[in-house]
């Protein structure tokens, strides 16, 4: 494998790669290492397909051999080299170089989103998918140069069109094939995706974007919100820092005791032990705990034994009893620090009452986070429009009314909620409505599409910097191994799409492989990538800590984005920046090109659709 002389990468950067459940397998994953010697990057993942071809064995060191093989090819498709070090096999991250320049760096994560996209559209039905509307397109009355010549004049006549079902999905889901590295998928919770179009252009994208719930703990984020005691990286922030002095930290904190205790007394007291008075307090705290964990031995051994509709009860009365638990320690936090002198400096003091107090803000925002907060999970220009920057006009549809109303601003409790609270937490703790817009960037420093974006009179504010964890940069192929081993090593799959369990299937599935092997944590791919927040509202986080008062939020309309967005980012170089976008690969071309690069498939696809282009048509667009 050798060492790079270009890039110098630090040595406690290096990560160990020795898989621990292989056996009698073991010398052969150190040949299969020994043979990637000198091998560039590209000729190294080769080699792991074709030992990963050569070796089809069934028992359970057979599968895991496979698994991590081809764990091995994603961490060299995600910028790791492999190297070998005392018979050890050792991964250099080359992103962690120190001398590597920031366009440098740049361009590796963009060769490590073009294979996380190509990955994406391997996984099964996706390429039927990415064929379907490549024949949707060529068969509309798409005119890209048309639109262009317009946009060139004036600002477009803009329409928002909620891309649910039927046509307009299909080209929504065209735009977004054309970058997304992960697969279009349906997830917990809402989403709303919108297809962006000039009215005298209806079968011509402008843009794409997706709303979906937001996902818990990250860290920046919950820090501006106040949402945490503290601030990501122990600097100023979090709910330490908005407290204030004197009478207003006395105010602020009685007032989200108060929303605490609202919360603690919804809580559905079925199957919780009768003599529990929801109270609050450490001694009920640990009460809760240990009902908490009775539950989940049971509901495991309940689904285990294929007892479907038990475990689904004992699931239930797993989170009432740990969201019980949690707001108890919140309000034990809380009255900590009501009874100190100073109560801001007993919470920069105490790790431990910052700990009480962040159980209790926790399940403040778990509670509230689907009705208030949209993650702008997808955002960008169809091609060609990128170079005249409709990316910007994307990003301005966040804060629209089109999609505000869509996503709705009184929705009923989501199945979690439903089955912790009782209906009457609506009363005593009424939804506020959409008060902010998340999104993150996908290079470090600052995203040119966000970059000082406005919607109507609010405007897109960076809030911090994340490294994340996720699957989107993991193959099809990894995870058919993956399941199939997790499967075989236990002789049922622990994991499960029941909602309420936890983090996705596909994300739970990889992180009980990686732990059963003994490997790094493939899902942290340690990509800095900028944190943005659209406010709603003056202060969001106020309004969610129970001190400032919801109101009902009105979006800019499309008429306002439009000329808002040709006004600011398109008027004065108009010419210039259509003239480069026509000489951009349009829709049809991105396209036949994801096609060409996908290679030939063999697979024969059923019920194929009866509205199929001419052979004529679609060469003319390969």
């Amino acid at each position: 494998m050798g060492d790079s002389k270009e890039l110098k990468i630090p040595v406690n950067k290096l990560v160990e790669f020795e898989p621990e459940a292989l056996g009698l397998l073991e010398p052969h994953f150190q040949k299969v290492a020994k043979s990637l010697t000198g091998l560039p990057q590209s000729r190294i993942r080769e080699r792991l397909n074709e030992a990963v071809s050569e070796f089809n064995g069934d028992t359970v060191t057979d599968k895991a051999f496979r698994a991590s093989l081809l764990i091995l090819r994603d961490y060299v498709d995600s910028g790791y080299f492999p190297l070998k070090q005392d018979e050890r096999v050792v991964l250099a991250p080359l992103l962690e170089a120190g001398n590597l320049t920031e366009e440098g760096r740049r361009q590796s994560l963009q060769k490590f989103y073009r294979q996380a996209r190509t990955n994406a559209l391997r996984e099964p039905g996706q390429r039927k998918a990415l064929t379907r509307s490549l024949a949707a397109v060529v068969k509309s009355d798409y005119y890209a140069d048309g639109c262009l010549a317009e946009l060139s004049q004036g600002p477009p006549e803009l329409e928002l069109n909620v891309a649910q079902q039927g046509e307009r999905r299909m080209l929504w889901r065209a735009v977004r094939s054309t970058w997304s590295m992960t697969p279009d998928a349906s997830a917990p919770g809402r989403e709303v995706s919108v297809l962006l179009t000039d009215r005298r252009f209806p079968d011509t994208p402008l843009g794409v974007a997706q709303f979906r719930n937001v996902v818990p703990e990250i860290r920046c984020r919950d820090s501006w919100l106040g949402l945490t005691s503290r601030s990501a990286d122990g600097g100023p922030g979090g709910f330490v820092d908005r407290l204030g002095t004197g009478p207003d930290a006395q105010e602020r904190l009685l007032s989200t005791s108060n929303t605490l205790v609202k919360l603690l007394s919804a809580v559905n007291p079925l199957g919780l032990p009768e003599d529990l008075d929801l109270k609050g307090g450490k001694a009920q705290a640990e009460a809760l705990q240990k009902e908490a964990a009775k539950s989940r031995a049971a509901y495991n051994d309940a689904r285990k034994n294929k007892q479907g509709e038990n475990a689904k009860l004992l699931l239930a009365q797993t989170k009432r009893a740990e969201t019980a638990a949690e707001l108890s320690l919140g309000l034990a936090g809380i009255d900590e620090c009501l009874k100190a002198a100073d109560p801001v400096a007993l919470l920069r003091a105490s790790l431990p009452t910052r700990r009480l107090v962040d159980a209790g803000l926790r399940k403040i925002w778990h509670y509230h986070m689907g009705f208030v907060a949209l993650e702008m999970s997808v955002c960008g220009a169809a091609p060609p429009f990128g170079p005249i920057r409709a990316g910007k006009l994307a990003a301005a549809v966040a804060g629209s009314e089109v999609v505000l109303s869509a996503w709705g601003r009184d929705r009923p409790l989501g199945q979690i909620a439903a089955t912790v609270y009782k209906p009457e937490v609506r009363d005593l703790i009424p939804n506020p409505g959409p008060l902010v817009v998340f999104t993150s960037g996908l290079y470090p420093g600052h995203s040119s599409q966000y970059n000082r974006a406005s919607s109507g009179d609010r405007r897109w504010v960076r809030i911090g910097e994340t490294r994340g964890f996720g699957s989107f940069h993991v193959a099809a192929d990894t995870i058919d191994a993956i399941d199939s081993y997790n499967t075989a090593s236990d002789g049922y799959s622990h994991i499960t799409r029941t909602f309420g369990e936890g983090a996705s299937a596909r994300f739970r599935a990889i992180g009980k492989a990686l732990s059963a092997l003994g490997l790094p944590d493939l899902r942290r791919h340690d990509t800095r990538r900028p944190l943005y927040a659209l406010p709603l509202v003056a202060d969001p986080g106020a309004v969610l800590l129970g001190w400032e008062a919801g109101g009902n939020v009105t979006g800019a309309t499309e008429y306002e984005l439009a000329h808002q967005w040709w006004d600011r980012w398109v008027r004065t170089r108009s010419g210039d920046l259509a003239g480069v976008a026509r000489r951009t690969p349009d829709l049809v071309d991105e396209l036949a090109g994801l096609l060409r690069e996908l290679g030939p498939d063999d697979t024969v696809l059923e019920d194929e659709p009866t509205d199929e282009p001419t052979h004529e048509q679609l060469a003319l667009a390969l």
